[in-house]
């Protein structure tokens, strides 16, 4: 990933809760460092699991465009 003249590099503890790409699946900040601790910390969530994904972000298609162009 190329860092933008705007971007400020942070070193943060973060944990990803799907698999992808890390441009367009969200990361959320995550001390859990257990299998006990991830599940009670997705069980205290609000956010959905494609809540953080930039990729849904751009557009209410964007996962129907991505089928389209082949991704999955």
């Amino acid at each position: 990933m190329k860092i933008k003249d705007s971007e400020k590099v942070e070193k943060r503890i973060i944990r990803f809760r799907t698999i992808g790409d890390a441009t367009c699946t969200g990361a959320l900040d995550s001390i859990a460092n257990s299998l006990e601790d991830i599940i009670r910390e997705v069980a205290a969530t609000r956010v959905t699991e494609r809540g953080g994904r930039a990729d849904d972000k751009r557009s209410e298609a964007a996962m129907e465009d991505r089928k389209i162009e082949g991704y999955f």
